[in-house]
């Protein structure tokens, strides 16, 4: 696990990096351009500095994992093509919520996967839906999936986690409940 560190900027604001990120630009005079940190390269351009961290220079989108553009350590950095981001439009439905519509006097929400539709439930209300499409993402996508809350964290939920652990359990343990070796 790599060590966060913080670097200060010249309006007194920090940005956040891996130690060997700290080491590379610490000594560069960063500065804060339309809400983003950046630098000047060799030739007097302006570059962002999360892009410069993963050497990203093509077409390809940087992605902030928790939405703070002060946060460049590789953990919350994420690469999308563009195309990927072409399918993460707004919906453009009867509802503001991705994945959900009104359906028999309440809500559902469905999310397609492999080319499937596939139904999640129907709601009372549309925030319910939606947290509900938001946890398929979480599911099937992952962190990289668009969420409708995007400041909801994207860990999984202690529940989860649970049964993930009385899973991993019960595979290793024989009929006497010993723990099985390897």
């Amino acid at each position: 696990m790599s060590i966060i560190r913080e670097l200060r900027l010249n309006d007194g604001s920090v940005v956040k990096l891996d130690d060997q990120d700290f080491r590379r630009f610490w000594k560069t005079r960063l500065f804060v351009h339309n809400q983003h940190v950046c630098l000047r390269d060799d030739e007097g351009r302006i570059r962002r500095l999360h892009r410069e961290v993963l050497e990203v220079r093509d077409a390809r989108i940087v992605r902030f994992l928790d939405g703070d553009p002060r946060n460049c350590s590789r953990g919350n950095l994420h690469i999308l093509e563009r195309s990927v981001l072409a399918t993460a439009r707004p919906a453009q439905g009867a509802c503001v919520y991705k994945g959900v519509s009104p359906y028999r006097g309440k809500w559902q929400a469905t999310i397609r996967i492999a080319g499937k539709l596939k139904w999640l439930g129907s709601f009372t209300s549309a925030e319910e839906a939606a947290r509900a499409y938001d946890d398929a993402v979480l599911e099937y996508r992952g962190r990289v999936g668009v969420l409708n809350f995007p400041n909801r964290p994207r860990r999984r939920r202690k529940e989860q986690m649970e049964e993930a652990g009385e899973y991993y359990m019960e595979e290793n343990t024989n009929t006497l409940g010993q723990a099985v070796a390897g």
